[in-house]
């Protein structure tokens, strides 16, 4: 054949990328053109189309170096049908920082989404000030002793063990409602393994520190309903909390607002912190953060045990085993929660208080996740939710208030019932689903029309599909190049 094009049928074999129609000039070996839209392509072979035409594919080595070269700088790791964002393109030379319509949250978590944690020399050892680690004897006070003798930049050391804590640590004390923290940086807390080391909370903050409270319609509550941890740290920063399960030890999970502050981790007014492969079980609250810039939660289990999860039908409590799981709350800023997975349910799975911006919740499945904007008003701009498997999905919007999540970014999100926020929800906004400036991309569920410019975006794409799956990686991997995921 004189023409170096061979015209052949749709099916191809071997590896294949399919991209969103792309129209491109391309150069034969021999210096011919043709100007034809991508379709894929194989080891040996692309396939393309020309306008009103037929698919044609093209032999590789028929090919110029430059058109070989731009087929291997496809993305790597795509799926073979993959689809790609208008916004993003196939490795971000669509996107437009500028335009503010796909934000960057690529500076979201610990330096600024760099994420590079310390491997810190061990400073101090739990056992050598006296903890026992036999689940039974309390060792608050060798804990209290570890941390204060850990130099800077070293780490405090938990060997294997179940160590039960009877008092919050990080506290200096609590004078009626004022709460002295120590503040301590620059060390961790490091479990020799995280199967190994199991801290036993071995009994609630309301016991120990009450602390009154009313909800918003009178009901009486505790501080500790939606507030504080075991570990906590305030007022510092680069220090984190890694390899080790926290238990909660108060039996069944009662009802909403009524919890007695079995809760793990607490962060306030605290900046480059981290939580690194932590399994929190039976807890009330799980990682609270107040005011925190630059805290990444990564690689975490909330799981409970068999009789934990509620019983009673009051305000549909029935089945769940906690009020927050995760909560960056109170004007928190460029945090991240990557890779989480829950095996229970809680009230509020993936929160945001008022005022609290780019932050990012990323690679998280459950059984029925709830995204919770816990707000009354259109005063939490720029949150990320990406690669998430919502399970049943008929409960992401269950306690937002309609329009608090408009400016939020939904980008992969899975779910057998997703839906659009309804203006049924508790406090009405004066918007509609289609007037809000929200960005949804990759939505397994009803979308209104495509937006052809800025917000609101709707892109439907088949989130199997939508590449790349999770665009706050994909952002810190064009800032920041190959070295992080």
């Amino acid at each position: 054949m004189k023409t170096w094009l061979l015209i052949i049928v749709f099916a191809i074999t071997g590896f294949q990328i399919k991209i969103q129609a792309e129209s491109r000039v391309w150069t034969s070996s021999d210096g011919k053109t043709l100007e034809a839209e991508y379709l894929s392509h194989s080891k040996n072979s692309v396939t393309v189309k020309r306008a009103g035409g037929s698919p044609v594919e093209i032999p590789l080595d028929r090919l110029s170096p430059a058109d070989r070269k731009w087929l291997l700088e496809l993305p790597e790791g795509s799926p073979p049908d993959a689809v790609f964002s208008k916004l993003w393109g196939k490795s971000g030379e669509k996107w437009n920082t500028e335009q503010q319509t796909l934000i960057d949250f690529s500076k979201a978590g610990y330096h600024q989404g760099k994420n590079d944690f310390p491997d810190w020399a061990v400073g101090s050892n739990v056992r050598d000030h006296g903890a026992v680690g036999d689940g039974v004897a309390d060792d608050t006070v060798a804990f209290k002793k570890a941390i204060a003798a850990c130099g800077q930049n070293q780490a405090v050391l938990i060997p294997n063990g179940s160590y039960k804590l009877m008092d919050w640590v990080g506290v200096d004390e609590m004078i009626g409602k004022w709460v002295k923290p120590l503040p301590k940086s620059n060390y961790v807390l490091r479990g020799e393994s995280r199967a190994g080391v199991t801290l036993l909370l071995g009994t609630g903050l309301e016991e120990i520190h009450p602390w009154a409270q009313t909800t918003g319609n009178g009901r009486p509550t505790s501080q500790w309903s939606w507030s504080g941890g075991f570990l906590w740290f305030q007022d510092g920063s680069e220090v984190g909390v890694e390899n080790l399960t926290i238990k909660g030890t108060g039996g069944a999970y009662d009802v909403h607002w009524k919890e007695k502050g079995y809760n793990g981790i607490f962060f306030r007014d605290f900046e480059n912190g981290w939580v690194r492969n932590v399994t929190l079980t039976d807890v009330d609250s799980g990682i609270i953060v107040n005011n925190g810039t630059h805290i990444t939660i990564e690689n975490v289990l909330f799981t409970s045990s068999e009789d934990r999860p509620s019983k009673s039908t009051f305000e549909n409590n029935m089945g769940y085993s906690g009020h927050h799981a995760i909560l960056f709350g109170n004007g928190s800023s460029w945090c991240a929660a990557d890779s989480v997975t829950f095996e229970n349910r809680f009230h509020h799975e993936l929160g945001v208080n008022p005022k609290s911006h780019h932050c990012v919740y990323s690679n998280c499945k459950g059984p029925s996740l709830h995204f919770d904007f816990h707000t009354r008003e259109d005063n939490i701009p720029h949150i990320l939710f990406t690669e998430i498997d919502a399970g049943e999905g008929d409960l992401v919007w269950r306690n937002n208030f309609y329009g608090a999540c408009t400016g939020g970014t939904f980008w992969n999100i899975r779910g057998k019932k997703l839906s659009m926020p309804k203006q049924e929800s508790w406090v009405k906004h004066p918007m509609l689903a289609e007037e809000m400036k929200t960005l949804f991309v990759g939505w397994e569920g009803r979308l209104p029309s495509v937006q052809e410019v800025g917000r609101p975006w709707f892109e439907k794409i088949d989130p199997t599909k939508l590449y790349p799956v999770n665009i706050y990686h994909a952002q810190r991997k064009k800032r920041f190049g190959a070295d992080v995921k």
